[in-house]
């Protein structure tokens, strides 16, 4: 998220991941149904700022142990997700979902990324709110249209504009990325709202991302968009990385954890501890690839609902805050 000084050795020792225990997350027994239709692009700027709804947040970790398996059926994947714990008792809790998503869905999310030319140079947002790319990441990203920021008559807009077809295309980018947003939320166990919006990231063979947080940094939090801090991570894997290539991996450097990234597998964390505070043992980094491409799925999780309102209040708040409908940044 930030770039900071990070003292720490990366020559720490690796291990296998441990067959720990099973989690069930189980969805929500209530849901906010209010429905997004919105988006960021640069089309659409000039959005109007709708006021929003607070939620009481729901702690992740509303799930049960048990032995349990996942069920598909014609590529749909089972309301329960089983999330295996890669961490012991007393280190993080890091969990791998095997298979969360569909290879198509995911699919779709690139090919709309490649059809409007959505992968950039990856960006960050330092600790002091200045955005800066540099040889900390070397990837690049493609942000996906966010639901918040596109009322229904934006689009409308469009067409009575004649633009018939960009307000299609974000029609359909909007749709896509809904409906991973609720499959995310499902997993996770929180309201949609509180999801970022989504971010795609490209590995080429010897890009990488090097050692840091996805937390803001506190505490005046000048990277997030409201104030809000990122009480979990979940990377989604868009691509499979062989072992045989000998690097593309997730890594956790002091903990001493690796995860190679298979297609429709998700790495879910949380980012803080018990009290709140930015959790340094899941400092992570993309390992680079040596030989093939890596695709994957950025997921944020705030401790609180976004709304449009809220954004517009830290805006006001601070001069340094990045604008509403600008390039989303890690």
């Amino acid at each position: 998220m930030y770039l900071g000084s990070i003292a720490m050795s990366l020559n720490l020792p690796t291990r296998a991941v441990p067959g720990a225990a099973t989690v069930v997350f189980e969805p929500p027994s209530r849901w906010h149904s209010r429905v997004c239709q919105q988006t960021a692009g640069k089309a659409l700027r000039d959005v109007t700022l709708l006021a929003g709804t607070s939620a009481v947040w729901h702690h992740w970790r509303r799930c049960r142990k048990q032995r349990a398996t996942a069920t598909t059926a014609c590529g749909v994947i089972s309301d329960a997700a089983v999330m295996q714990r890669l961490t012991k008792e007393d280190e993080p809790e890091i969990h791998l979902g095997k298979g969360l998503f569909g290879a198509s869905q995911l699919q779709e999310l690139i090919s709309l990324c490649d059809a409007r030319h959505g992968f950039a140079a990856s960006v960050q947002r330092r600790k002091d709110g200045e955005v800066v790319v540099d040889q900390h990441r070397t990837s690049s990203s493609c942000p996906m249209l966010w639901p918040l920021m596109t009322p229904p008559d934006r689009l409308q807009m469009l067409r009575d504009a004649g633009n018939v077809a960009l307000a299609e295309q974000i029609e359909q980018e909007l749709r896509a990325v809904q409906a991973v947003q609720r499959r995310c939320a499902q997993v996770i166990g929180v309201e949609q709202e509180r999801i970022e919006p989504l971010q795609l990231v490209k590995y080429l063979p010897g890009q990488y991302y090097s050692p840091h947080m996805d937390t803001h940094e506190e505490p005046e939090r000048k990277s997030s968009y409201a104030g809000e801090q990122r009480t979990h991570t979940m990377l989604v894997f868009l691509s499979d990385v062989p072992e045989s290539d000998g690097g593309g991996h997730l890594h956790f450097p002091r903990l001493g954890l690796h995860i190679q990234p298979h297609l429709g597998d998700a790495v879910l964390w949380r980012n803080l501890t018990e009290d709140g505070q930015p959790d340094l043992r899941v400092l992570h980094e993309g390992v680079a690839p040596k030989s093939c491409e890596k695709l994957a799925m950025n997921v944020w999780v705030a401790d609180r609902p976004f709304s449009l309102s809220a954004i517009q209040a830290w805006q006001a708040s601070s001069s340094s805050a990045k604008p509403a409908a600008s390039q989303f940044l890690d």
